[in-house]
């Protein structure tokens, strides 16, 4: 199924997203999951905001200082951004009880890559800003995978795995792209899927973690410009 460009403010989508059901609930899970290819990742270089807007390619040759002064300065907001975004495994154990999660990468992962998606969402409103940020913590999140990975000592098949998880973060996006364009039944499968391994679950769980998605969507939704580009935002306290 073709996403269409999602071109509604996150703000609209959330207030227009349908109620969900039951019913709506055990139909979504059945649902053949999609073949959701992996895209190729965009390697575009970045350069100061004012370099993009002029059209200018080589200022930053002109003004080596403050481009880096500028690069230090998105690499570390995108570090607390990765961060608030990245330790929800350790603050939220409530999501492993509630939803019966084994305490492991995959989840860590899985949840993670939820949460990076949130906050990718609010970045889509933040122009030329936003994507460069975007860009800024996909690096942070294969940095810090590829460390876990090596202290966990696997050394073998390294690229395969790297490989396999890039494509699990493309396909997961994009999964839950579609459930916040087309609506709860949809964002509830993704979730089923992405998140609790396809397990059993009943609706209610099912119910409680759309129902927290959302609540993400629209506390961050809030959040000052300046607080998302900086990575000073923070998720909302919902419980699972």
């Amino acid at each position: 199924m073709a996403v269409r460009p999602v071109s509604q403010p996150l703000s609209t989508i959330i207030r227009n997203g349908s109620r969900i059901s039951g019913r709506c609930l055990r139909a979504a899970v059945t649902l053949p999951t999609a073949q959701l290819a992996a895209r190729s990742r965009n390697f575009g270089g970045s350069g100061v905001q004012a370099e993009r807007e002029a059209g200018n390619p080589v200022s930053k040759f002109i003004n080596p200082i403050g481009y880096i002064k500028w690069k230090m300065s998105r690499i570390d907001s995108a570090r607390h951004a990765y961060e608030a975004c990245s330790l929800q495994f350790e603050k939220r154990p409530d999501f492993l009880q509630a939803l019966n999660l084994p305490d492991n990468f995959q989840t860590w992962f899985a949840m993670t890559l939820l949460h990076v998606w949130i906050y990718n969402a609010r970045l889509r409103a933040e122009g030329l800003e936003g994507k460069e940020m975007k860009q800024e913590i996909f690096d942070h999140i294969w940095l810090d995978v590829e460390i876990k990975i090596h202290k966990a000592g696997v050394k073998r098949q390294l690229s395969k795995i790297m490989s396999n998880l890039v494509s699990a973060y493309y396909g997961q996006s994009l999964a839950y792209d579609e459930g916040l364009y087309y609506g709860d039944a949809i964002l509830a499968g993704a979730l089923w899927r992405n998140l609790l391994g396809s397990q059993d679950v009943d609706a209610k769980q099912l119910e409680s973690l759309v129902t927290y998605v959302r609540k993400q969507l629209q506390h961050i939704d809030q959040a000052d410009r300046s607080e998302i580009l900086e990575g000073r935002f923070s998720f909302a306290d919902v419980k699972i």
